[in-house]
């Protein structure tokens, strides 16, 4: 009697296991379902987290759910988590490694920085003597070649691969202030502004900034009551390059005493190639 209880409690829970229904996932007409039951969006949302779930979140079917009077926090919940919380993991794929070994940090900061200039002083320039101008307008240009040009000790060139030294210039103009009088002319103040820099190329490839300035100049209505900003900056360069290199002669000279005239050439030689 006891064997045939046993049997019977074991067919019952294999029926029963058989007749189980796998769990299905929660679809958008489920949302609707529950929407229009009156449940709490909050109750929505947690059954959502907790469930797995295979939602449509195309623009079409966010229309059609809204449409129904699904609340948008659930619409939000939704489109954040269309599987559910429920769901197996997905494994992502293995990523394959690429052949290209990712650059190091060093590597990075040298790209980033590769077009950084360097700065120096204008005694390191003081036996260059070929110069090419660069500048952002003919007028500019021809200026500037046409300032250095009254100095016997540089060479302007015209091609940047025979250059030691680059003198590059540019300006721009704001208005100030603007006075309109009636059928009459007005007055335009404007304010130009030039940068003037010198630099080289140094033995790292980059441009070694030995020499810069910035000029200002007030015009109004066209008058200018000055000298162009290029004639200005030049002057200022040349004084400079003048002075670098006469300290260089007074220096000879002051070696002079006592210095047999026959060792002049050695001495001078030497100072200049300092």
């Amino acid at each position: 009697m006891k064997v045939i209880l046993i049997l019977l409690v074991i067919c019952s829970a294999v029926r029963a296991q058989d007749g189980a229904s796998p769990v299905r996932s929660i679809v958008n007409a489920d949302v609707v379902e529950m929407s229009r039951a009156g449940l709490l969006p909050s109750v929505v949302i947690a059954k959502i987290k907790n469930s797995e779930c295979k939602f449509d979140t195309s623009p079409s079917a966010l229309v059609e759910l809204k449409a129904a009077g699904v609340a948008d926090e659930i619409l939000m919940e939704m489109v954040r988590n269309p599987h559910g919380g429920g769901q197996p993991k997905i494994e992502s794929p293995v990523s394959v490694k690429s052949a290209t070994p990712p650059a190091s940090l060093a590597e990075v900061k040298d790209v980033r920085n590769d077009n950084l200039p360097e700065y120096g002083d204008i005694s390191e320039v003081r036996k260059f003597r070929r110069v090419f101008v660069i500048a952002d307008d003919i007028d500019s240009q021809n200026l500037v070649i046409n300032a250095l040009q009254q100095y016997d000790g540089l060479d302007v060139v015209s091609s940047p691969d025979r250059a030691e030294l680059f003198v590059a210039f540019s300006q721009g103009s704001t208005a100030t202030s603007v006075v309109l009088r009636g059928l009459f002319p007005g007055t335009i103040d404007s304010r130009t502004k030039a940068q003037f820099v010198v630099y080289y190329k140094s033995a790292s490839g980059r441009s070694r900034v030995v020499w810069q300035e910035t000029e200002d100049i007030q015009t109004s209505s066209g008058l200018t009551f000055s000298r162009p900003n290029e004639v200005n900056v030049i002057r200022h360069f040349i004084k400079a390059m003048k002075k670098i290199r006469d300290q260089i002669v007074v220096g000879a000279l002051q070696n002079l005493r006592g210095v047999h005239f026959t060792d002049l050439p050695k001495l001078f030689n030497r100072r200049l190639m300092r």
